[in-house]
């Protein structure tokens, strides 16, 4: 995609989400949450805070913040500023434009750290005066500020690099998003930006290394890292190292472990020895062979799987200035990913991540993405077509993303016409990430305040929810009608959005996030304490892929009211991001005396023909799974079951009937039926928990 074409596109889903208010603050704040939501899908992000800030500090010098995140991985704190001009034409970032930007969100970062933003600044009782107090609040414990400048321009050829600073001593780095930076990322194989640690940076010959095995997919090498590098690696590069499972592991667990803590004080001469290391991959690795043997001089989109605990003590001994890192020494299992599809390439990380912790109290939920409720998902987002709406003389789709990079990885070969219809076909308004469904669902499930702790947090917490309501083959998601359901949620979770962005009392910066949440959990506990008790007709949704104007007039008074509650935390100086994740604001929310119009009566099912609904579709999934898994075993092929036959013979006997439908399964021409074909199925999955892989 031309750089050219691509900010059009953002442009126009900036302004789609701010239902076309294109006032110059609410288009900025658009562009915002287009970045912010497309780095996240990279994980350059995890979970901003949108906290727009302009003003004048200290010896008259401008501030600005446009967002930030405090990243619990690494102590580090990321600070957002925009640069968007919206303009029709391609602008040009110079030096000097990033530079200023750069130095009024030094100016507001050396303001907080000092108290002065208080009384000087003008923030007042605001989000920024909030996010402030943290600064000074967490000025020692803060390990590096990162500032990121997000812009629709193209970064100037002269910016060839941005050198590190500090800030009151903390390391201070620099980031420049521009838009033909965020348009190769959407393009990239993986959807991510594949950056480099070069280890020559750290230890002149870099690490020793042994190949240790390898095959089609990937290539295993040992290494040993010393203990200080590890420290000064993660400095640099801090949670991006951490594979996305880990890292919600991490944070949510307590990072730092005392007794990896008690071996860096006591005994690191032996930390070799007591520590299991730690365990990665990357996407390529450049090695060199010399008089010291193979040394590995830089790895290619290095994640730690396992081993983040291991990484952030040594990363908090290294802050804490214990000088005795030089006599640590870490194993390192090295897996080079070689699978080229991005697809491929994804679910053998996650593989790796899965079994490399797998003596660690880390569920199934933590691994969640390669789940059948996704595949399933995919399936029925690509057979089920939207209902043609306004006119339209085509059908739409919601375009389930199972795998990062789906959406953009299926335009990257279409000529310029089949493109357009696929975008016809699937606009990219319409597309529905993992982590998005999780939002949309665990909001109308009445866990506001699980989604206002970020998406890896709300996501692990829909994945246990479906791990364990999936039951022996996911019949009550595997439905069309399940589907519906969710895209009609979608719908509803998206149009709020718009709803708030255009409400007279909404002002750039506030807590849209957690106001959007919130009213849709509300709602569904207003329709459930209703006399029928039963719930929007979510078949009205689907079919106008739209809501009703009296739904909208309705919500917008309840996003009102519910932001009286989130608004005004109850304690001076508590964030609004962090009251809303609290039990208790949903409480507080849960409270608000609100009852249903009689007017909407009409777009409400009762409790009954909800129980019918829900019968209805698990009896469909029942039939799509029969489908899918006679489809599957049929399209793996006689090659497969032969050599899962060979497998199981050396490896894992399979007796009795289950082996004469392997046998069955392995000969030309032979339909098994349903019973059989989920038999089978259910060995294929475990032998594969055994360890059978095929080679075709």
């Amino acid at each position: 995609m031309e750089v050219n074409e691509y900010r059009q596109e953002l442009l126009d889903s900036a302004l789609q989400r701010i239902a076309g208010i294109a006032t110059p603050d609410r288009v900025n704040e658009g562009l915002l949450y287009e970045f912010m939501e497309r780095l996240t899908q990279a994980e350059e992000f995890s979970d901003v805070i949108p906290c727009h800030f302009s003003g004048t500090g200290s010896r008259g010098r401008r501030l600005r913040v446009d967002g930030y995140q405090l990243d619990e991985a690494d102590d580090s704190i990321r600070l957002i500023v925009c640069d968007f001009s919206a303009e029709h034409d391609l602008e040009s970032l110079t030096r000097a434009r990033a530079e200023a930007s750069f130095r009024q969100v030094q100016a507001f970062i050396e303001d907080s750290r000092s108290g002065r933003i208080w009384s000087e600044s003008g923030a007042g009782e605001s989000d920024a005066a909030e996010l402030a107090s943290m600064i000074e609040s967490l000025a020692g414990k803060i390990s590096r500020y990162r500032i990121y400048l997000f812009t629709d321009s193209q970064i100037s050829g002269r910016i060839k690099e941005l050198p590190e600073s500090d800030i009151g001593g903390i390391p201070t780095e620099y980031h420049i998003w521009d838009v033909s930076r965020l348009a190769a990322v959407s393009q990239s194989a993986l959807g991510i930006e594949e950056f480099e640690v070069d280890f020559t940076e750290f230890v002149d010959d870099g690490l020793p290394c042994l190949k240790a095995s390898s095959t089609d997919e990937y290539q295993g090498y040992l290494a040993v890292i010393p203990g200080d590098v590890l420290a000064r690696v993660y400095d640099r590069y801090g949670s991006k190292l951490l594979e996305g499972n880990v890292r919600s592991f991490l944070t949510a667990r307590g990072k730092v472990n005392r007794s990896i803590q008690g071996t860096i004080r006591g005994e690191p001469e032996k930390f070799f020895v007591y520590n299991n290391g730690i365990t990665c991959t990357a996407t390529e690795a450049r090695l060199v062979d010399c008089e010291r043997g193979t040394r590995l001089l830089g790895a290619k989109y290095l994640q730690i799987v396992n081993g983040g605990q291991t990484t952030a003590s040594l990363h908090a001994a290294l802050r804490l200035g214990q000088q005795r890192l030089d006599k640590i020494h870490v194993q390192m299992k090295l897996s080079v990913v070689t699978v080229e599809e991005a697809e491929s390439l994804e679910g053998m990380i996650e593989k790796i991540a899965r079994y490399s912790n797998s003596q660690n109290k880390v569920s199934d939920a933590d691994f969640f993405s390669n789940h059948p409720y996704h595949q399933a998902m995919e399936r029925l987002s690509r057979r089920i077509p939207a209902p043609a709406v306004h006119g339209a003389q085509y059908h739409t789709r919601w375009f389930y993303e199972r795998a990062r990079g789906q959406y953009q990885n299926a335009q990257l070969h279409l000529t310029p016409a089949k493109k357009r219809e696929f975008l016809r076909e699937n606009p990219r308004a319409q597309m529905l990430s993992k982590t998005d469904v999780a939002k949309f669902e665990n909001s109308w499930m009445g866990k506001p305040h699980i989604v206002s702790q970020g998406a890896q947090k709300n996501f692990s917490n829909f994945a246990a929810f479906v791990a364990r309501k999936w039951g022996e083959d996911g019949s009550s998601f595997n439905n069309e009608g399940y589907f519906r359901d969710v895209v009609a949620r979608a719908i509803l979770f998206k149009r709020v959005e718009q709803l708030v962005s255009s409400a007279s009392w909404y002002q750039t910066g506030l807590p849209r996030a957690q106001i959007v949440t919130y009213t849709i959990a509300k709602l569904a506990d207003v329709i459930n304490s209703h006399e029928n008790g039963g719930s929007l007709d979510f078949k009205i949704i689907w079919n106008s892929q739209a809501l009703t104007p009296n739904l909208e007039e309705f919500l917008l008074e309840l996003a009102a009211q519910v932001y009286e509650v989130i608004g005004y935390p109850p304690v001076q100086g508590m964030h609004v991001g962090e009251w809303s994740k609290k039990e208790i604001c949903w409480q507080k929310v849960k409270e608000l005396p609100v009852s249903f119009p009689p007017r909407l009566q009409s777009i409400l099912v009762g409790k009954e023909v909800l129980l019918a609904n829900e019968r209805e579709n698990f009896v469909a999934g029942k039939e799509n799974t029969k489908i899918d898994a006679l489809s599957t075993v049929i399209s793996l092929g006689v090659r497969y079951w032969q050599e899962l036959a060979d497998w199981a013979r050396q490896c894992s006997p399979i007796y009795g009937k289950e082996a004469d439908l392997v046998r069955l399964a392995s000969r030309h021409g032979w339909i098994p039926s349903d019973k059989q074909a989920a038999v089978l199925m259910s060995i294929r999955a475990r032998m594969e928990r055994e360890g059978f892989r095929a080679d075709s």
